[in-house]
Order: structure tokens, then sequence, then C-alpha cells
């Protein structure tokens, strides 16, 4: 692989992202943590951690730390979420998140030397707020810091990070690389008035997008939406699709929204229905996801149609 097409995601379940994930479950159990034979084969000579307080340790440091750690059951420490990121032929980062104990953060950066990977560098980052395992959750209310305000071509690196955090992000677009994911939000911006994209941010950091695909001559637009794995499950895109529909509708003076969406995609249904799309027919067999026909749901939303209860993010200072 050429040095200009890194970094790039590496997709979940490839040999060289369960190598990487494996090695870090690995430094997680106790047998290898208390091991300093096992540490001093896996951690870099150069290794360096900064840990969620703040404190820096070298490899030195953090094998006398690990060996004080009270012992713990097999599989208590687990890594959860994980995305791996080739950043080189022999360099990977890999960020995931620790839920036990203190829930935090983490990168670590992988290193293959000597025939064989090793860490090189680590990160601990103190979660926010609590962190739940990946999967499906309740919708949480956003708090005041999210918005929604216009896309900007500085919004590359999120968007890069966003196509990162879940390989079902490849069915939004080409954008798996930073160079890809400048060009994907160049061409948005190219668009003009055809493109009516909004960022959906977190202390205005792009964490998702929603976006109005407008045909000026029938007075319509095609909705659609994506957001960055670990901003889902918050309400986010359904009420950012309310922020923009009343938008289309309201200052762009649109009369008709459709948009689709996959069958076994529940998620997009309810920002759909909760933001008065009606369902106008079914797409048989249209997408084939993993060798199999999945159809898609046609839903649209008139001007004159009855609106929606959710409650709109707000817009950002950079409206």
């Amino acid at each position: 692989m050429a040095s200009h097409d890194f970094p790039i995601a590496l997709p979940q379940g490839s040999a060289l992202s369960n190598a990487i994930i494996s090695l870090e479950q690995e430094l997680l159990e106790s047998s290898q943590r208390h091991s300093q034979a096992q540490l001093e084969r896996r951690l870099h000579p150069r290794f360096a951690e900064v840990g969620a307080s703040g404190r820096t340790y070298d490899r030195e440091a953090i094998i006398a730390q690990l060996a004080q750690e009270p012992a713990r059951d097999a599989g208590s420490l687990t890594v959860e979420s994980p995305v791996a990121i080739q950043l080189a032929d022999q360099l990977v980062l890999l960020r995931w998140r620790l839920l036990s104990g203190s829930p935090s953060e983490r990168s670590s950066l992988w290193i293959h030397e000597q025939g064989r990977w090793q860490l090189l560098f680590h990160q601990g980052t103190a979660a926010a707020r609590p962190l739940s395992p990946a999967g499906p959750k309740e919708a949480e209310p956003a708090d005041a810091e999210f918005s929604v305000r216009w896309l900007r071509l500085s919004d590359a690196d999120a968007v890069f990070e966003a196509f990162s955090s879940n390989p079902d992000m490849k069915r939004q677009g080409d954008a798996d690389s930073p160079q890809k994911a400048e060009s994907y939000v160049r061409a948005l911006l190219e668009a003009g008035d055809r493109q009516q994209a909004l960022a959906i941010a977190y202390r205005d950091r792009l964490v998702g997008l929603v976006c109005g695909t407008v045909d000026p001559e029938n007075q319509n637009a095609w909705v659609w939406y994506w957001m960055n794995q670990n901003y889902r499950g918050r309400s986010l895109a359904t009420r950012a699709v309310a922020t923009l529909a009343d938008y289309l509708f309201d200052e762009l003076g649109l009369y008709r929204l459709e948009l689709g969406l996959r069958a076994n995609n529940p998620g997009s249904k309810h920002v759909a229905e909760s933001n008065g799309f009606l369902h106008e027919g079914v797409e048989r067999g249209k997408f084939l996801v993993a060798g199999e026909r999945i159809d898609v749901h046609t839903y649209a939303r008139l001007r004159t149609d009855r609106g929606s209860a959710v409650t709109p993010l707000p817009w950002g200072t950079q409206r």
C-alpha cells in the first residue's frame, strides 16, 4: 500500500485489526500485566504513557506500577468499541473504551519492529459521562452543548473520524482517509444551494451531518443524515432533522421532503417517523448488503402535513 494512502481505517474483522485488538486485550489480563517478561516483550523500549490522571510513565515505571496492581478476574477488563486506523506500513492507532472502574477513552499506538507488534504509546482520558457497552441503548436528550451550524471545510478531520467510527459508515460515502474526507466536504460545499448541509456539533465540533439535496424546480428535497458512532442513541439526528425541515419549509419555501431507509434500520425509521414523515412505499430488494437483498422504505413529508413534536436542535453561533 502506497504511503500516500495512509491513514486509513481498518475494517472490523480484518486480520490486522483483529491482531491489534487481541494484543491490546492481552495487556488487560492480569497474567500479562503482572509478568515483567511479557511486558518487556510487548512494550517498546521507548514506550510512554499518559494516564487518565495526567501522570506520565516510561517503560520501567509502568512495569513497576503494574506489578503493584491487585489481581483481577479473567475478562474483568475488556477492549470496548475499538477503531483501528493504520497510519503507516508498520504503525497502527487503536482507539477504544475501558468501561470497568472509572470509564475512560483510550488511544494506543502499536509499531511493528523486530518481527512483532509492540506498544509504543498509550493514553487514557477520563470519560466526560458514564459509558455503556456498544449496542442498542435508549435515546438520551441532547444537552445545551449540542447545536447545528453550516458545514465548513475545516470539518474534514471530524468527518474522517466519523467515517472511522463504524464500518457501516461506508454506505454514507467515500471518506475513509483524511484526503477523501476533505474531498467529501468540499463537494458538498461546492454544490452551493443544491446541498443544504448542516453539521451536528458538540461544542462546535462536527459529530454528525444532516443534509437536504434540493430540487429547486419541483420545490422538493431529499433528506439524509449520519452520526459518528460515539454520538448515536441520543436523539441528535432526530432533532437535527427537525431543524433542517423547519429551515427547508420556512426559509426556502420547499413543498415536499423525501427520504429512504433500509428495512433493517430501526434507528433511521425512528428519525423519519418522529419528524412527521409518512411511509409511502417499499423498494423491494434495492440494496445488496453482505450478500443479502434489503428492502428500502420511502418516506415523505409535505409542507401541508401535520408537524412533529420533536424539539429542534438550536442553531449555533455560526449560522
